[in-house]
């Protein structure tokens, strides 16, 4: 290995550390009552050379969020089934993302972040925008294209338009049973109930007669 390779390796392993340390202190301190400095220290480095890898608090936070989709992407790939159409490869999917939620409830947090922002503020090419083989939200369009193609989809809809909208009533839901427990408990519903609802609905508005 040459020393550009080698320091290439070494910087992208800097790198990681860092977002290790700033999941560490964001996860138990929360985005608004972390500091850089709170980083640097995790990370046992000095804050000029934190911010030589991020300029901001934000850029780390993206960092996290690129890993949460990297999570979620890998956990879609491994719902759908060739035997399966695409639309129940859609369910399963969607059954991935309520995994996803539960057992990754921070990841999962960092992704309501991300929906929160402009595009102006983002990173694009941290958050993977765009990047077919990175993007969950991406997946799930090309998956809704392959339902209309097999007809097991309405086609109704464009599916670029109905994936933004199944992403965002699912992510809603999910943030709903992830942030207002007490409020579903004191109204006697429960969660489970509420999840399952949504699916239903979702299956009779996307699934072709």
């Amino acid at each position: 290995m040459g020393i550009t390779e080698r320091k290439e390796r070494e910087k992208e392993q800097r790198r990681n550390d860092i977002i290790d340390a700033a999941e560490k202190v964001l996860f138990i301190k929360g985005y608004d009552n972390t500091t850089m400095e709170d980083v640097a220290e995790e990370a046992e480095l000095s804050k000029a050379t934190l911010y030589l890898y991020f300029k901001s608090k934000e850029d780390l936070h993206f960092a996290i969020c690129a890993r949460a989709m990297l999570i979620l992407m890998g956990m879609f790939q491994k719902a759908v089934s060739k035997n399966k159409s695409a639309f129940e490869n859609l369910l399963e999917v969607g059954k991935a993302y309520v995994k996803f939620a539960q057992k990754h409830t921070n990841y999962f947090k960092s992704i309501i972040y991300f929906e929160a922002k402009e595009l102006s503020e983002m990173d694009c090419n941290e958050c993977l925008l765009g990047n077919t083989d990175k993007c969950p939200l991406m997946f799930l369009i090309k998956l809704i294209e392959k339902g209309q193609k097999d007809k097991s989809v309405k086609s109704g809809v464009p599916s670029e338009i109905m994936g933004h909208l199944l992403w965002a009533q699912t992510t809603g839901v999910l943030q709903m049973a992830n942030t207002k427990k007490c409020k579903v408990l004191l109204d006697k519903m429960n969660i489970e109930d509420i999840i399952s609802g949504h699916f239903k609905i979702l299956k009779s508005g996307i699934k072709k007669k």
